[in-house]
């Protein structure tokens, strides 16, 4: 299976866009998450150009996580953040077309389980759950799925530097600087409520300030 990625003018600029925002574990992440979606894609039997847009699916791999990036860094969830500064990215380079609310909803959308819902995959394209099955392997590992001799190539071109831990740094690092980013269920909620309980409101908080006196 090949390293290459896509050499369009939108893939490039976007490379550049995490070459200059990110961080290395962070950009390594994206691109790791591009090579094992097109691996998994293709153990399903799915091919670029035939099944699915590579280009799309290689764009929300890329900049997935650009919220996690002071350039994209607002007042929502990362994701959202990330997902406005994609649109953006793309308009401002002339794609005006349902690629860009393609590319917004996988990254507002990639940190939930929506993506992974069958209903989900037959009424989106096939890039965007690629996308997310390569992201998902990244975090979570997919040694059943992958060949062993290609995920070795793809750590050893882009290293994992703290891997899955030094994201969520990334998500808890902002998220306490701007704790309403945390929401109650959301991922950076999640992961501020295990490091620090005292900044996120449970369940039971949220029932018993609302003003119906639950």
């Amino acid at each position: 299976m090949s390293l290459a990625l896509p050499t369009t003018a939108l893939a490039i600029a976007a490379r550049n866009v995490i070459d200059a925002e990110l961080e290395a574990p962070l950009r390594n992440h994206s691109l790791r998450s591009f090579l094992f979606g097109r691996a998994l894609a293709a153990a399903q039997g799915l091919r670029a150009g035939r099944d699915y847009d590579e280009e799309l699916m290689y764009l929300i791999c890329a900049l997935h996580d650009i919220g996690l990036a002071d350039a994209a860094d607002g007042d929502q969830r990362f994701e959202v953040d990330g997902a406005d500064y994609a649109a953006e990215f793309l308009e401002g380079r002339g794609v005006t077309d349902e690629r860009v609310d393609i590319v917004w909803d996988a990254i507002a959308a990639h940190s939930s389980g929506l993506c992974f819902s069958p209903v989900y995959r037959r009424r989106r394209p096939a890039a965007i759950w690629i996308a997310v099955e390569g992201i998902g392997a990244d975090i979570g590992g997919a040694p059943d799925t992958l060949a062993p001799d290609f995920a070795d190539e793809v750590h050893a071109a882009f290293p994992r530097l703290g891997g899955i831990r030094a994201l969520a740094d990334a998500i808890a690092a902002q998220a306490i600087a701007k704790p309403h980013k945390a929401l109650p269920g959301s991922l950076p909620g999640e992961i501020v409520r295990l490091r620090h309980p005292e900044l996120v409101p449970t369940w039971n908080d949220i029932v018993g300030a609302n003003g119906w006196k639950d």
